[in-house]
C-alpha cells in the first residue's frame, strides 16, 4: 500500500511539472520574437541540397522531385508528419516514395546535413507544434480513416508502386552503382566532410533551441497586470 501510494505520489508529481511547463511555454510564445535570426534565415531549410542529391541518382527529372517534395517535408517537420500519417492514402504514397532508392540517397546525405540538424533541434523543442502533432492522432477522424483503409483503392495503388518493375529495376540499378554507396563512405575517405559537422557540434548556437526550451519551462510566466 505504501508503494502505492508513493506511486501516486510520484505520478502526481510528474504531471504537475509538465502541465506548469507546458502553461509557461504556451505563455511565453506572444513574447517570442516572430522575426527570424540570422542563423535562422542562413539554416532554413530549403531543400535545395536534397534537389541537387536527386539530380545525382540516375534517370530523374526536377518534376519528379518536386512531386515528392512535399511527402519530403514530413521528414523535417513533425507535424505535417502526423498529419500525412493520420490519412493511409498520404501514408501508403510517403512509404512509396521511401522505398525508392533515389528517395534512400537523398535521405541519407541530407541526414548528415548541419542544417538538417538544425532543423531538427528547433522543431523537436517547438512545443507548440509537438503539442499539435500529437493532437492530430487524438481525433477520431484519424482512426476512421485508417479502418476505411482496406477499401480504399488509393492505398493499394500506393503498395503496389512499391514493387512495381520500376522500382524495382532503380534498385537493381542503385545496388551496382558506387554512388549510391557515397554517403555512408565519404565520412571514411574525406577529412573535410569533418569540418561543418564539427564546427556545427561546437558552436553554442546549435543548441539555442533547447536552452531556450528548458530555460521557458522554468521561468514563471509573466502575467500584465490590469491598469487602475
Amino acid at each position: 500500500m505504501r508503494f502505492n501510494g508513493f506511486q501516486a505520489t510520484s505520478h502526481a508529481i510528474i504531471l504537475i511539472f509538465t502541465l506548469t511547463l507546458a502553461g509557461n511555454v504556451l505563455a511565453q510564445q506572444d513574447n517570442t520574437p516572430s522575426e527570424l535570426t540570422s542563423r535562422q534565415v542562413q539554416m532554413e531549410h530549403k531543400f535545395e541540397k536534397a534537389k541537387t542529391y536527386y539530380g545525382e541518382c540516375k534517370h530523374t527529372e526536377a518534376a519528379e522531385f518536386d512531386e515528392i517534395r512535399p511527402y519530403l517535408k514530413g521528414f523535417t517537420d513533425v507535424e505535417v508528419l502526423s498529419e500525412l500519417m493520420a490519412n493511409p492514402v498520404s501514408a501508403t504514397r510517403l512509404m512509396q516514395i521511401v522505398s525508392d532508392p533515389r528517395t534512400i540517397h537523398v535521405m541519407m546525405k541530407c541526414s548528415t546535413e548541419p542544417v538538417m540538424w538544425d532543423t531538427w533541434m528547433r522543431g523537436m523543442t517547438d512545443f507548440s507544434k509537438m503539442m499539435r502533432a500529437s493532437m492530430i492522432f487524438m481525433n477520431p477522424m484519424t482512426y476512421l480513416n485508417w479502418m476505411m483503409a482496406p477499401v480504399n483503392p488509393s492505398v493499394y495503388s500506393a503498395m503496389f508502386g512499391m514493387v512495381s518493375p520500376e522500382n524495382l529495376d532503380r534498385w537493381g540499378t542503385a545496388l551496382v552503382n558506387p554512388e549510391f554507396y557515397q554517403p555512408m563512405v565519404q565520412p571514411l575517405t574525406s577529412l573535410d566532410w569533418y569540418s561543418t559537422r564539427l564546427a556545427w557540434i561546437a558552436d553554442p548556437e546549435s543548441y539555442a533551441p533547447l536552452i531556450d526550451l528548458l530555460r521557458s519551462g522554468f521561468t514563471p510566466a509573466t502575467v500584465d497586470q490590469p491598469m487602475e
